[in-house]
């Protein structure tokens, strides 16, 4: 298959986004309906093998939490069930709970029992019954939601034929966006809440942005304004950073392989047999990278919640 591959073939094609899908399964009639429907509609309507590959995994994520959810008949987990469940609890254990905590209830445990009862009733006293990981058990479901789609997105890309959506910068960019707008609005939302208006609570967030009080000295206004920018500037790196390496990661990863894999095609036409001699070993050099490619895919997916898990606390519970 590699011999018959001709000189002019590009192996890092694999990566792009090709405005058409698989051919080889539609015939042309499908290639020709997937043209027309591009040509026919706004460029973010247009359907490529990205498109199609992000389709499917929220397929599949769809369905199987949709059979473990409503099929289940036994209180005993088995099954797709019995592999779900431990990783969904610890998603919720391991990367969200510790992550995002009640403020409230985090500071009762200074030792100063009467004080932060004070501060409690001065700030959102009905939370103080509320247990310890509400803020958090409810974005449990987004972040499961992030690392299940995007593990099946990395894996679904090492499938023969197949493409990696998250190997688009663009993809990974509107990752990161849900993640900036999780922790911007919801961190917003919990500053109104807790200190009982709009008003009160956009002003608590603004100036809860900055680690240090807010003062009208010269030199501490000063201060204040430059760690101002810095946070600012922090808040919107934050994504910025979760898009390159996700993307960065997967794409490197598959420029190895595919690089390995053919690396024989460097050899002029006429010399088949040095072709078949170095394709031997890089094939089985491709097979080892190949399976770290498996364990990687999986990784970025829990690197990229665990991240956005991080991120989301920073900014969602601000000290009062």
């Amino acid at each position: 298959m590699f011999l018959a591959a001709g000189d002019n073939f590009n192996p890092v094609e694999h990566l792009y986004d090709r405005a058409s899908t698989w051919v080889s399964l539609w015939n042309v009639h499908g290639n020709e309906f997937i043209t027309a429907w591009n040509d026919a509609v706004p460029g973010v309507m247009h359907l490529s093998q990205h498109v199609i590959m992000m389709w499917a995994a929220a397929f599949i994520c769809i369905a199987a939490f949709s059979y473990v959810t409503y099929a289940r008949n036994s209180r005993v987990p088995k099954g797709l069930r019995n592999f779900l469940e431990p990783i969904v609890t610890f998603v919720r254990d391991e990367v969200v709970r510790p992550s995002i905590n009640n403020p409230h209830l985090k500071q009762h445990g200074h030792g100063d029992h009467g004080h932060e009862h004070k501060e409690g009733e001065h700030h959102g006293e009905h939370h103080d019954h509320l247990p310890q990981y509400w803020l958090a058990d409810k974005f449990v479901p987004f972040l499961c939601c992030l690392f299940f789609f995007l593990a099946t997105v990395n894996l679904l890309g090492l499938i023969p034929g197949s493409t990696t959506a998250s190997s688009q910068i663009t993809f990974t960019a509107g990752m990161a966006l849900l993640v900036l707008l999780t922790y911007l609005v919801g961190s917003v939302f919990m500053s109104i809440k807790v200190e009982g208006g709009a008003g009160a609570g956009l002003k608590a967030w603004f100036f809860n942005l900055v680690p240090v009080h807010f003062s009208t000295k010269p030199m501490d206004l000063a201060v204040w304004c430059l760690l101002l920018v810095i946070e600012i500037v922090g808040l919107f790196m934050k994504p910025v950073a979760l898009a390159i390496r996700l993307f960065a990661n997967m794409t490197a990863g598959h420029c190895l392989v595919l690089s390995l894999l053919f690396l024989n095609l460097l050899i002029p036409s006429g010399h088949e047999v040095w072709r078949i001699g170095t394709g031997i070993p890089t094939v089985l050099m491709t097979v080892a990278i190949y399976g770290l490619e498996i364990f990687v895919a999986i990784l970025q997916a829990y690197i990229f919640t665990y991240l956005s898990a991080i991120f989301i606390g920073q900014y969602l519970v601000p000290e009062h």
